[in-house]
């Protein structure tokens, strides 16, 4: 288990994206770089390496910090592009 414990914190501390969705209803992104580009169907977020799309319906981006974001809705797809 202490080999788990070592890697969970490694990924929460490596600056990598960690989206948790929440049913069809609440996704979260920690360790963000800013919004590319949002309105009430998609939400556009810029990491480290990567972008994490999120599209739906009547999305609301209900939390922002520096480092994490949540938004609510119906969501229909969240996808991970990397960066070329």
């Amino acid at each position: 288990m202490e080999g788990f414990t070592s890697s969970l914190i490694d990924d929460l501390h490596s600056g990598r994206p960690r989206v948790e969705i929440i049913g069809n209803s609440r996704v979260v992104v920690e360790n963000h770089r800013g919004i590319q580009e949002y309105d009430d169907g998609l939400l556009r977020v810029k990491c480290a390496g990567c972008e994490v799309r999120i599209t739906g319906d009547a999305l609301r981006l209900t939390a922002l910090s520096l480092d994490e974001l949540a938004v609510t809705g119906t969501i229909v797809s969240v996808e991970y592009t990397s960066g070329r």
